[in-house]
């Protein structure tokens, strides 16, 4: 009987390996949910045991509203802009031009940069 050749080892595999190579993932991701949800109900019952009595207050939408109010369908939506404060940057000065032409275009660059963040330190062209 002649042996197989080297071309046989490179066959894709067969569709009942296929799918009995996805059935042990599945299988073997199962049992990883399984342990995770064991270890994360571990990990709730000790922080019951030790704040039993901690309770967060409900965040309620700034409408004026009581607790356990219901909300109409005519209430107004909440924005996410309504509540959230857009940060202020301060915008740093270049540094002084050293003189290195190699450094040149960026620092132009950050020039460039700065004034157009900062508009009103340059109020016209003389300036």
């Amino acid at each position: 009987m002649p042996s197989p050749s080297p071309m046989a080892q490179d066959l894709p595999p067969s569709n009942e390996e296929c799918i009995s190579q996805l059935e042990a993932t599945i299988d073997d991701l199962k049992s990883q949910g399984d342990i995770t949800k064991f270890m994360l109900q571990s990990v709730l019952d000790k922080l019951s045991t030790l704040a039993p009595n901690l309770a967060l207050p409900p965040v309620l939408p700034h409408l004026g509203l009581e607790p356990n109010t219901p909300l109409s369908p005519m209430s107004p939506f909440i924005t996410h802009s309504a509540s959230w404060k857009r940060p202020v940057f301060k915008v740093s000065v270049p540094g002084d031009f050293t003189g290195d032409h190699a450094k040149e275009k960026a620092f132009l660059s950050s020039c460039r940069t700065y004034m157009r963040l900062c508009p009103k330190a340059f109020s016209n062209e003389n300036t």
